[in-house]
């Protein structure tokens, strides 16, 4: 029976990049140490599509209702932990990425080198929209601002493992048990500033995160999360946000 240390969910937004993205994972990692779930996030139509295309290694959850990026990732972190109680170490990594080789030893490498830590990501890649000019951009950390910029991009480009104060949700891996301590996501928040609070919840408890200089992710950046049916709801996930950790976020900042 397979006994892997790594369980990856995958929720679906974008059917068009799954397969490629799955391919990616397993080229890019020792197999036998990571699942994959793909977690159909209550989209009925795919079903057969999905069960007949995916490679026979990967799991596929399917949903009966949207519960949109958060209730996504859960489900598919408690059914790995169910059929996999040996796993040490969860991720979500979004259908719009290009993992770079070595990603994810990198990133457990971090963590299994950094006792405190319990999430990280890796370095983002990606690309400016200009026609003319396809350069490559390096998004590393994020700060937390304020109730108009909840989470801003730092453009400065790390060359060391580096603690942060949050992390953005694209692509992160944790430690299971920092996961269980904090009962995973809030699924209350509608595909937007769930990341935040997550990692609020995880500094919180004492623990530390951070971006990994070595492991590389490229990140399409698109507006997924508005796509019909999604059942996003920015407003609603801020005044969560706000009321849970007040409306000036910078007082979480590093110093």
């Amino acid at each position: 029976m397979k006994k892997p240390q790594i369980g990856l969910v995958i929720p679906i937004v974008q059917r068009k990049y799954i397969f490629k993205l799955i391919k990616q994972i397993i080229q890019t990692t020792h197999n036998n140490d990571c699942v994959i779930c793909v977690v159909n996030d209550g989209n009925n139509k795919i079903i057969n599509y999905l069960k007949k295309q995916l490679p026979k290694e990967v799991e596929l959850l399917n949903l009966e209702r949207n519960l949109c990026f958060a209730g996504a990732n859960n489900a598919g972190w408690e059914f790995l932990l169910n059929k996999y109680p040996l796993i040490k170490y969860l991720g979500t990594i979004n259908d719009d990425t290009t993992p770079q080789k070595n990603w994810l030893d990198a990133l457990v490498s971090t963590m299994e080198n950094n006792s405190k830590v319990a999430a990280c990501s890796p370095v983002m890649v990606t690309h400016s929209n200009n026609l003319f000019n396809k350069k490559v951009q390096y998004s590393s950390t994020w700060k937390l601002g304020d109730s108009m910029h909840p989470m801003i991009i730092d453009d400065e480009r790390i060359t060391n493992d580096t603690r942060v104060s949050v992390l953005g949700g694209f692509c992160i891996l944790a430690k299971a048990e920092a996961l269980l301590h904090i009962d995973y996501f809030d699924e209350r928040y509608k595909n937007s500033c769930e990341d935040i609070d997550l990692c609020l919840k995880l500094r919180t408890s004492n623990w530390d995160l951070m971006v990994c200089s070595n492991s590389y992710v490229g990140h399409k950046c698109g507006k997924s999360r508005f796509k019909s049916k999604m059942n996003t709801n920015v407003p609603l996930s801020r005044k969560l946000l706000f009321s849970k950790w007040g409306n000036d976020l910078n007082k979480y900042n590093l110093k």
